[in-house]
């Protein structure tokens, strides 16, 4: 457990950075387009689901006509440019193409120090004998003899603040030449040795499938964005943005680039750091929802929301963990600001049949916060709004059905093998925060939707799970759903309006306390702008 690290401030600067560097990617990624006869076929798959560029890959079948007066602007841009080619070290070896496994092991060390030092010597603890950091021998026997418990820590920490460490701790292995799965094990050995030998408190079993298996997800992504946002081969200050928003997105690679050099050093962007596809938008408008969950919308709460959603690469051409993965980030104007996070990351898949049907599985991780108040006493009532956060494997079927010169019918059908979810408790409320329950568990999951270009003009979405508590009081099962139907026209090639109705519901069973059924409506509108890469 990392207790009290995080807070909206902090979410609030990294979701800005977040947004203002991948907004600098795509304007540094715009050369990297396919041409216009295969855009098609690849904005498909994106919503569903590069090399560099050389001097070989130039299209002189487009060049104009010539002419023999001299544009010394031209010239001037060209001497630059040559200048920049002159300065590249075309044998340079990069730090992470060879494994450094000391110093990610130095890294790991550090990133549990510092946490466990701010715990320890700078936080002011009313109870000195509540302080997590006091450990000791007697302690680490402790932790060894009894074994894994669930902890109370709210929501935000065990659903956020630990897959955020888990993503710095799987980079103290990325970064240093390991692969999506050898840093998976550096995550998942780093949160083990927090559990057992950081802290006063058991080893907490959500905290190590959150940390690890969370942090494998968000720490690959962020591994990528910041590879795609860092140019080696700029100088001057669009060289020092480029790091700025790198080291921004990936604390750990950019301590290693300084370190090793690599900041100042002009050398090939390595292969696949920019995506041959790429898909930004951005959504903007109201939300509204029914708070007491019992359908009527008699206690409704009207907010204004602002979307982003990203789509890297392409379903059909990955081969590697993550060469596709989708983003989807929510901030809205009432509490809780930071809203919605959920990511989808490409494991392995096979393509049944070309551009018609493909067999996938993915590592997703899902962080939807929408209480609108807290309760104060262990019931029903007082529990207004939802909170649900999984950590999932989600083996599916792609398919394309066409039903139109260039429209299509899509639809991925699939099973959720919940490696950890967390939903409400309406008899439960811990001293530390926690009023929900913990478990392992397994749904169902569909969606259909009618695309034509890059636009969805109809999708409807389907998410069900069933979660087995094992927190304490670990008397209860819980049945998950979500349902929504989305409807969006483009009012300009790169811009549309729309409107969502959905509903969250959920059946609750005690055994010791009456059962409970609590469903949320909920009514968007929103215009929605595209930026695309493809």
């Amino acid at each position: 457990m990392i207790k009290n690290i995080t807070n909206f401030s902090v979410r609030t600067l990294l979701v800005f950075f977040l947004l203002s560097s991948l907004l600098k990617a795509q304007t540094q990624s715009a050369d990297y387009s396919e041409p216009t006869s295969s855009r098609f076929n690849n904005q498909i798959f994106l919503a569903l689901s590069n090399d560099n560029s050389s001097l070989g890959e130039l299209d002189f079948n487009r060049r104009k006509g010539m002419s023999l007066a001299i544009d010394y602007n031209r010239f001037k841009t060209q001497e630059r440019l040559s200048s920049s080619l002159d300065s590249i070290d075309y044998n340079y070896k990069p730090w992470e193409t060879e494994k450094h496994f000391w110093l990610g092991v130095g890294e790991v060390a550090i990133l549990e120090f510092i946490p466990w030092s701010l715990a320890r010597w700078i936080r002011n603890w009313e109870d000195p004998a509540d302080n997590l950091a006091k450990v000791s021998s007697e302690t680490w026997w402790r932790n060894i003899s009894h074994g894994w418990e669930y902890d109370g820590d709210a929501f935000e920490t065990n659903n956020f603040a630990h897959p955020y460490h888990g993503a710095l701790l799987f980079n103290a292995g990325r970064t240093n030449g390991y692969d999506f799965w050898e840093s998976t094990a550096f995550a998942l050995t780093g949160s083990a040795v927090w559990e057992f030998f950081g802290e006063t408190f058991r080893p907490a079993f959500n905290d190590w499938i959150y940390t690890g298996i969370g942090g494998s997800n968000l720490g690959e992504i962020l591994y990528r964005l910041s590879s795609m946002v860092t140019d080696n081969t700029a100088s001057g200050s669009e060289r020092v943005w480029s790091e700025i928003f790198g080291t921004l997105l990936n604390p750990v690679r950019g301590f290693n680039r300084a370190i090793t050099g690599e900041m100042g050093k002009n050398y090939p962007n390595p292969k696949g750091s920019r995506p041959d596809d790429l898909l930004i938008s951005f959504d903007a408008g109201t939300r509204t929802m029914d708070k007491n969950g019992d359908d009527k919308f008699q206690e409704k709460e009207l907010e204004g929301l602002f979307g982003f959603d990203l789509v890297y690469g392409n379903r059909l051409k990955a081969k590697k963990p993550f060469d596709y993965f989708t983003i989807s980030m929510a901030i809205a104007s009432a509490s809780p600001h930071f809203t919605r996070l959920t990511t989808s990351g490409y494991l392995f898949g096979w393509n049944l049949q070309k551009r018609k049907h493909s067999v996938g599985v993915s590592l997703d991780f899902t962080y939807n916060n929408l209480i609108k108040g807290e309760p104060d006493r262990p019931d029903s009532v007082a529990f207004e709004g939802f909170v649900y956060g999984a950590a999932v494997i989600h083996p599916h079927l792609l398919s394309i059905f066409p039903i139109g010169k260039k429209t299509n019918l899509i639809t991925q059908v699939g099973i959720n093998a919940v490696l950890m979810g967390a939903t409400p408790n309406d008899y439960f409320v811990d001293v530390e925060g926690r009023n929900y329950d913990f478990g392992p568990g397994v749904g169902l999951r569909f969606v259909a939707a009618i695309r034509n270009g890059i636009w969805d003009y109809v999708k409807l979405f389907y998410y069900g799970n069933w979660i087995w508590t094992q927190t304490e009081p670990s008397d209860s099962k819980h049945h998950i759903h979500f349902v929504s139907l989305e409807a969006q026209y483009p009012l300009t090639k790169y811009f549309s309006f729309g409107v969502s109705s959905g509903i969250y519901w959920r059946n609750s069973f005690y055994e010791n306390f009456p059962d409970v059924t609590a469903s949320h409506p909920i009514i968007r509108v929103f215009f929605r702008t595209a930026i695309i890469d493809l």
